[in-house]
């Protein structure tokens, strides 16, 4: 359920839960941005349980607790080990 960004399949689809404005201070290329809650409440809005979706917070907690909801309703979700830090740093 955690997997290094190094070994992420980049044609699967990238989330990132953070809140739009730290999205917009510092993302990863290609991520698209949808709010933790937003997820959550409405994830069919954004992800079917025929892919593999990766999500990405600031360190990977957040991230790792919507992968396990998420994964518990269906779908298949990846945390990015480390988070935004981890990567850009």
């Amino acid at each position: 359920m955690i997997i290094d960004f190094l070994n992420i399949d980049t044609s699967n689809k990238l989330i990132d839960v953070r809140s739009k404005s730290d999205y917009n201070n510092k993302r990863i290329p290609g991520s698209i941005n949808v709010p933790r809650l937003e997820l959550l409440s409405n994830p069919n809005k954004y992800i079917n349980k025929n892919e593999t979706v990766y999500l990405v917070c600031d360190k990977g907690k957040v991230s790792l607790s919507c992968a396990k909801i998420l994964n518990s309703l269906g779908y298949n979700c990846y945390s990015i080990d480390g988070g935004i830090e981890k990567i850009l740093n």
